[in-house]
Order: C-alpha cells, then sequence, then structure tokens
C-alpha cells in the first residue's frame, strides 16, 4: 500500500514538471547587439570620426565603432568634375561584404562628393543616404570650405552624419522645423545651422517599435 502511494506522488510530480514545462513561457533569445561600423575612406582627420561617433551614439542605443580606413574605390571617380560619385560609392559598399558584425556604415570622407539631382547630371552634395538601406556616406569637404570656425566645422558634420544616418533608419526628408531630417535644398550649411540635431516627434512616431526602441 505504502509502495503504490510512493509510486503515485512520484507519478503525480513527474506528470507535474511536464505539464509545467509546456505552460511555462517561452524565454526569449536577446536579439543580437546592433553594430554601426564608421567607414573613413580616404585620409580623414580622427577630430572627424570622433565627432561623428559622438553625435550618433548620443542620438543611437546601439554601439557605434570606427573600423580602418579604406580607399576611395575608383570606380566612383568623376573625371570631368575631379570629385566622387555618391551614389556609386554607396553601390559599391552595398556590392562588398559589410564589416563583420554591421548593422550599418557610415562611410566618412573629406574628399568633394556629388550626385545626380533632377535634371543636373553632378551636383555637388555634403552627404547621400538611401531611406531604409544599409549604407550612407558623409563628407566635411563643403563644410571644411565654408566654415569659419572648427567648432562650427564639427557641429555641421555631426549634423550631417545624424541626417544621413537617419535616411537608413527609414526617414525621408521632414518639413517640421528644426527637424535634422530637413531637406537641404542645395543650402548645406543654412540647413545645418537651422538644424535640432534630433529627429522630431513626426519622425520618430512613423517608426517601426523594434527600431523605435532603439532610438534615444
Amino acid at each position: 500500500m505504502r509502495t503504490r502511494r510512493v509510486v503515485g506522488l512520484g507519478l503525480l510530480f513527474i506528470s507535474m514538471v511536464l505539464v509545467g514545462s509546456f505552460l511555462a513561457p517561452a524565454v526569449a533569445e536577446p536579439s543580437p547587439e546592433r553594430v554601426v561600423a564608421i567607414v573613413p575612406l580616404g585620409e580623414v582627420r580622427q577630430e572627424f570620426l570622433d565627432k561623428v561617433q559622438q553625435e550618433l551614439q548620443s542620438r543611437m542605443k546601439v554601439r557605434i565603432r570606427i573600423d580602418p580606413a579604406r580607399e576611395l574605390p575608383q570606380e566612383a571617380w568623376y573625371a570631368p568634375r575631379s570629385r566622387w560619385r555618391a551614389d556609386r560609392i554607396l553601390e559599391w559598399l552595398d556590392a562588398n561584404p559589410p564589416p563583420e558584425g554591421a548593422w550599418k556604415v557610415v562611410a566618412v570622407t573629406e574628399a568633394e562628393i556629388s550626385a545626380t539631382k533632377g535634371n543636373i547630371l553632378d551636383w555637388g552634395i555634403a552627404g547621400l543616404g538611401i531611406v531604409g538601406g544599409p549604407n550612407c556616406v558623409v563628407s566635411a569637404h563643403i563644410y571644411k570650405k565654408h566654415s569659419k570656425t572648427q567648432e562650427a566645422l564639427l557641429r555641421r558634420l555631426g549634423d550631417l552624419a545624424v541626417h544621413e544616418f537617419g535616411h537608413t533608419l527609414g526617414f525621408p526628408h521632414c518639413e517640421e522645423k528644426g527637424c535634422v531630417m530637413a531637406d537641404a535644398k542645395g543650402k548645406a550649411i543654412s540647413s545645418a545651422d537651422a538644424s535640432s540635431g534630433r529627429y522630431c516627434a513626426k519622425c520618430l512616431g512613423a517608426l517601426p517599435a523594434e527600431e523605435r526602441a532603439l532610438v534615444k
């Protein structure tokens, strides 16, 4: 009698454990760390790279790292204007394996860059990013040429990096006053100076929940 009772209790305990294992909620696997790789193209001053890293890190809950420099891709060279095509730089980045573990890539250069704008074949620009794409490129060239102080240069470059990176997050240009995603409309200096450096509530509200959680 006592033996049967012990056996019965043992079977009951095993059954409860098995049932509990099926009913217990599954523990979600932690999401892999998101990494943004800053990739210098050509010779880029360390203070420029540090500023881009600082500004992106202050906006995002991801790890921002500076990777080793790479040469500007020769296929992006536009000989008629002696500058580099930003669209071809992005195509080159897309065509090559991304830096190890990188979720997004921000290419930084001091070279002059350009892209096609409407009917203008080769329009000088400060940066380029594709909405929802994995890569963007920013150039310090215009700000080096037109900034009277180093402080102004770095602030404008940081704002540009946040803007172009915003395109990779999925933000189009925004009409909200002060939003960092405002379209420069060919006026890179005045646009950067009018920017708050922040994504506005309208832009943030359009992000999927998972992406929104990554923005500070």
